[in-house]
């Protein structure tokens, strides 16, 4: 793409044969810089030749580089290495970045230095499906004996995410060791973030635990890798931690700490959690903060306290789309269809365009509440209206919308129209109601269609095997529920959580090593006592 575009600049800019002498002169006293390999200063570059102030203009725009490009390559300053790291980094952060013109590039600087090498890695590291380049660049840095930095090891464990393992990262953590870097706490935080992503929570808890020095930057990475990796107890067992230590040291939990902490409270329902939480940002008067009123909302909707979601989100002054979004998504979790419907009219008069996320909410509203018409409304508006075309998951509500009124032979209408193959939740949702509805005939091509996806269809087995059973046909459930077992499906155990005094609790279906369990049996014995008299 660059090629066509800076030939023609380049021609551009040299003219007839008359005029290229002429430019040639008037450029021949930049050679002198160039010959000098020491790192001249941009101030000084900048007095000597006026024409590189517009390096500074391109803001990491390729397009804006083409025409100080051509004066640098010409006047033959391109081998400072001032100029030349400065144009591979415009080339490396570009919006897209262009990197094959940046190898283009790179390969013209005559001996690179280390930030160009980190520059080069970086942008090969941050693309996901050029990440193993990133890798060749360091190797050919260290066949040149020119050795890593500080900054070199975190942009290349940034490439180190599934679908690769951790080998790669396990690679140069042995060279952080070797070369000294493995007490740096830059180095040590990348290392974190990097057996996190790649699923090594044990690998990476035993480096942090190890870390001697440890800035908030660290305790917010662990906290939101066991996050995303689903630990979402052992977070906020971390964030307490940190907030136990912060009296003893001077690490602060900062917002992005804080939204964190609040996403893991969030998904376990603890209410208390997200109160603490709450009352710790009304204090660091962080309240003002759309994105903090953003993560409130939501927060307390999870939890249940939707009246506290809807109190912040009247309170907030700058509500923005994912602020409407957050209240619609809250209303619907909770029930609430016709408060939902209403805060979407709300957001559309409020001049706010939707998302297709907004339409989901909606559109899940509906089918929870059995607003048939009012989700078909919506479903069609968000493709005529707002020209959005619907995921996976909006025909899955709608799917799930036409089930859960009875509708089944218009659910399996629509399922044929749909342009993209069904969810598994879909065709589940399908699945339940035919058991709802004693539709036996079509729970079983339903079931077919789950079990000749080659997805996992434990679930499908067994309703369709209960559904048997409800029939009285055991021989075809024995038979089904053969078929579940023995082919090695297995369906995932369920669990809960409750808070109780701002402990949060897990229970799973079938675990006996509950350290607890005698009593809590005890408890429920008394419990159902109580009930019958």
């Amino acid at each position: 793409m660059w090629g066509c575009c800076f030939s023609s600049w380049l021609i551009s800019f040299l003219g007839n044969s008359t005029v290229r002498r002429r430019r040639y002169a008037r450029f021949s006293a930049a050679a002198a810089d160039c010959q000098n390999e020491n790192w001249i200063s941009g101030n000084s570059l900048y007095k000597r030749h006026p024409h590189l102030q517009r390096l500074e203009a391109c803001d990491n725009s390729p397009w804006q580089l083409f025409p100080v490009l051509t004066y640098i390559i010409v006047s033959g300053l391109f081998q400072n290495p001032f100029v030349a790291s400065r144009v591979l980094h415009i080339c490396c952060n570009g919006d897209p970045p262009d990197l094959n013109f940046a190898t283009v590039v790179f390969r013209q600087i005559r001996r690179p230095n280390l930030f160009s090498w980190n520059t080069i890695i970086k942008g090969f590291a941050e693309s996901e499906d050029r990440r193993s380049i990133a890798f060749s660049f360091y190797r050919q840095m260290l066949d040149r004996g020119i050795l890593p930095d500080k900054h070199t090891f975190p942009f290349l464990l940034t490439g180190c995410r599934p679908p690769s393992t951790a080998k790669s990262g396990k690679f140069l953590h042995a060279h952080c060791v070797v070369l000294g870097f493995s007490m740096d706490t830059f180095v040590q935080t990348a290392l974190v973030n990097m057996y996190l992503g790649c699923g090594h929570k044990t690998d990476a808890r035993h480096l942090f635990d190890k870390m001697t020095s440890r800035d908030i930057v660290s305790w917010t990475c662990l906290i939101s890798g066991l996050i995303a990796g689903g630990h979402h107890e052992e977070a906020l067992e971390v964030f307490k931690a940190l907030r136990s230590d912060e009296g003893q040291s001077a690490v602060k939990a900062t917002v992005a700490t804080m939204v964190s902490a609040m996403a893991a409270s969030a998904f376990l329902g603890a209410l208390d959690h997200t109160r603490a939480l709450h009352g710790n940002l009304e204090k660091t008067g962080y309240m003002a903060d759309t994105f903090i009123g953003n993560s409130l909302i939501n927060g307390y909707a999870k939890c249940g306290s939707i009246g506290s979601s809807s109190k912040i989100f009247q309170q907030m002054k700058d509500r923005d789309l994912l602020s409407w979004t957050a209240i619609i998504s809250g209303f619907a979790a909770n029930g609430m269809a016709q408060e939902a419907l209403g805060a979407f009219a709300g957001m559309r008069a409020a001049g706010i365009v939707p998302d297709p996320v907004a339409f989901l909410a909606v559109l899940s509203a509906c089918s929870h509440a059995g607003l048939v018409d009012e989700g078909v409304e919506n479903f069609e508006l968000m493709q005529r209206s707002y020209k959005l075309s619907p995921g996976l998951k909006h025909y899955g509500c709608m799917v799930d919308l036409f089930a859960r009124a009875g509708l089944l032979r218009r659910a399996c209408e629509f399922i044929s129209a749909m342009p993209l193959r069904p969810s598994m939740a879909a065709l589940g949702a399908l699945l339940s109601a035919c058991r709802a509805k004693g539709e036996l005939e079509l729970a079983e091509a339903v079931a077919g269609v789950i079990v000749s996806s080659g997805e996992s269809a434990s679930g499908a087995g067994v309703l369709l095997s209960n559904m048997y059973a409800d029939e009285s046909r055991w021989q075809e459930a024995s038979l089904v529920r053969k078929k579940v077992t023995g082919g090695g499906l297995r369906k995932p155990p369920g669990h809960s959580w409750i808070e109780v005094e701002g402990v949060v609790y897990r229970f799973m279906v079938e675990n006996g090593s509950d350290p607890h369990l005698k009593e809590i049996i005890s408890a429920l014995d008394a419990f159902a006592k109580d009930g019958r008299s």
